[in-house]
């Protein structure tokens, strides 16, 4: 198990380094000039000569990359070029309703697609059975922005029941944040819980077939004991895996719905610094969000080979 995590670290740390270079390069590849973004399309020549000598622009590649990493590695990340504050500072502030937005939707996509996987695999080829079943893949092909305007057109907009766009922070009370946050998630959750549904479904049905759960109900476990005592946490080991598999894609939903609901996180603030050219923000942002992706899904890997040693006898 050691030697599985340990290979994983290091397949991990790889993939850090990658990503790295691959984000400098694609930035580096963009159409457009920071500094003329910054001074305006009429600005002189030497002007944006100049502030390219100021914002190191005017180095060599290599150099950038080099400097970029090792203010990374010592926690010096530089300052935005736009609005010439340290980069962690902006993304330490984004981060207080990315980060709670992205859990919230994690547990209710969690919550929602746990039972109703559980409904279906346990009444497996029923009328509600191929009821969910439908129900589960038209809610899985709803685009996340779509869903999130309906719901702010009929929840805040008609029935005003929850505020359509923005953010109060967690000063103004942790109800009022949740209340804020509360569209926003159901929308990044409700596509992602037809997924989990879909997964728990087959993994529970899996489950139920083995010889184990047969020897759980010869010798006398209730129906509803074998299913809740013995089939859901062995059925539940692969739902790990797949939160690993969903949790890049709320992140990436969580860019589109922070812009629908005009969320002050890191999605909106990203989508700025790309337009604006601000590169510090965006690939320490972008390499931040690679980073905590990865160390999620060492976390996962742990935790599902703790729970089931044969995948880290297998190496999976």
């Amino acid at each position: 198990m050691i030697f599985v995590i340990l290979r994983t670290v290091i397949e991990r740390f790889l993939v850090l380094v990658a990503a790295s270079i691959l984000i400098f390069v694609l930035l580096n590849l963009l159409p457009g000039d920071p500094a003329t973004v910054m001074l305006g399309l009429d600005a002189q020549p030497e002007s944006i000569a100049a502030l390219h000598r100021q914002l190191g622009l005017d180095s060599s590649l290599t150099t950038r990359y080099l400097r970029w990493i090792g203010g990374l590695c010592t926690g010096h990340a530089g300052s935005s070029y736009i609005y010439d504050v340290p980069v962690w500072q902006l993304i330490r502030e984004r981060f207080q309703s990315t980060l709670p937005l992205i859990a919230f939707a994690t547990g209710l996509s969690l919550a929602i697609g746990l039972p109703v996987g559980a409904v279906a695999a346990t009444n497996r080829g029923s009328i509600l059975d191929l009821t969910v079943m439908s129900t589960l893949q038209t809610l899985k092909s709803i685009p996340d922005f779509w869903l999130a305007m309906m719901m702010t057109l009929l929840f805040s907009l008609t029935l005003h029941w929850f505020p359509a766009s923005g953010f109060p922070g967690w000063k103004n009370g942790i109800p009022n944040g949740l209340r804020a946050l509360f569209l926003p998630a159901v929308a990044l959750a409700i596509p992602q819980a037809a997924i989990t549904a879909r997964f728990m479904r087959s993994s529970l049905i899996d489950t139920l077939s083995q010889d184990y759960i047969r020897t759980a109900r010869a010798q006398g476990y209730s129906k509803t004991a074998v299913l809740w005592r013995v089939a859901m946490p062995n059925a539940f080991i692969p739902i790990l895996t797949l939160i690993g598999i969903q949790i890049p894609v709320l992140v990436t939903g969580a860019i589109i719905v922070e812009s629908v609901f005009n969320i002050p996180g890191c999605g909106q603030l990203l989508l700025e610094a790309v337009n604006q050219r601000d590169i510090p923000i965006v690939q320490n942002l972008v390499m931040l969000i690679v980073a905590g992706v990865l160390l999620m899904n060492l976390i996962l890997t742990a935790i599902v080979g703790w729970l089931d040693p044969r995948l880290a006898e297998t190496g999976a």
